[in-house]
């Protein structure tokens, strides 16, 4: 059996659902080293709204983050998000203004890329995704996980289809960032996408706001899943991905290897509940069923931003 890889994603997606992107540079470098020992597959770190938060409510430098993190990160691979044809900001931008956006990235230590568009239009994506590949980095194409008449599991294995085609991705990606995704839907969904992109690795990126995402962890892990996305308490849980301490657990005991080393994680919680009681921020916690979020479909770090 293969071993099931995990991603940390506490400095990215974590801190975006449960701090609304208020972690600073500070927070960060004093657990660096010890998550990059901990056995992670990659480490996210940016996307464009921790640039824009870093720069407007924290006055920290993304710039000097990332270098600061390549330093810390030596051995783990740090990746990023890219958010359609935007750069920073909602508007979108010029192809070559995209590429140049590539580029500062993987020169600042940024080893693999994660892209999405809203409406899987990828017309918004290939321009900066095959510079990522020309530079050597790994590429994973998002598919954005809803529940609706148009959103059936033929449309993501031709998005997923569509991704190889025109980009040449390296993986895939199911992004569940309403945490909505059943293990009744997962056991239709990976086969269909599975079928089309064949020996690609595909991952799965779920939050906790309905109370779901370890049973469909554990359903995917059944069904071949090859990575998963986890964040460290107490920035996990609630509005952010699950904790990998419970995902760890869960798949241990269902018999399935993997490759992170819950000890070594240990002394990060600890400090990071430090600095969340220090500074006030919340505590994610594991929630129960909520239906009425199944029918929203806010995700999670759209949920933290708007109430900060």
């Amino acid at each position: 059996m293969t071993a099931i890889r995990l991603i940390d994603t506490t400095f990215r997606d974590g801190q975006q659902c449960l701090w609304a992107t208020r972690m600073r540079t500070a927070a960060m470098l004093p657990v660096a080293g010890r998550i990059d020992q901990a056995g992670f597959s990659a480490v996210e770190v940016m996307g464009a709204v921790q640039f824009d938060a870093a720069v407007r409510y924290l006055q920290d430098d993304p710039w000097e983050r990332l270098r600061l993190l390549r330093g810390a990160i030596s051995r783990t691979p740090l990746q990023a998000v890219i958010r359609s044809s935007c750069v920073l900001g909602f508007k979108p931008q010029a192809d070559d203004l995209n590429e140049v956006w590539i580029e500062q990235l993987v020169e600042h230590g940024i080893q693999r890329f994660v892209a999405f568009d809203g409406l899987h239009d990828l017309d918004n994506l290939v321009a900066s995704m095959r510079r990522a590949r020309e530079l050597g980095a790994t590429t994973t194409g998002w598919l954005t996980f809803s529940i609706s008449p148009v959103h059936t599991d033929a449309l993501y294995a031709d998005k997923a289809r569509e991704f190889i085609e025109r980009v040449g991705v390296d993986e895939l990606m199911i992004e569940d960032a309403s945490g909505v995704l059943t293990p009744e839907r997962v056991r239709t969904l990976v086969p269909s996408i599975r079928a089309v992109i064949g020996d690609r690795p595909l991952g799965l990126h779920s939050h906790g706001l309905a109370g779901l995402p370890q049973r469909t962890y554990l359903a995917a892990a059944g069904l071949g899943i090859d990575n998963l996305y986890t964040c460290i308490p107490p920035i996990a849980d609630g509005n952010a991905p699950p904790s990998v301490f419970t995902t760890l657990r869960n798949l241990n005991y269902e018999g399935f290897e993997t490759t992170v080393q819950a000890d070594a994680l240990a002394g990060v919680e600890a400090e990071l509940t430090q600095v969340a009681r220090r500074e006030g921020k919340p505590i994610g916690r594991p929630m129960d069923y909520d239906a009425a979020s199944c029918g929203h479909q806010v995700p999670g770090g759209v949920m933290s931003n708007l109430q900060a």
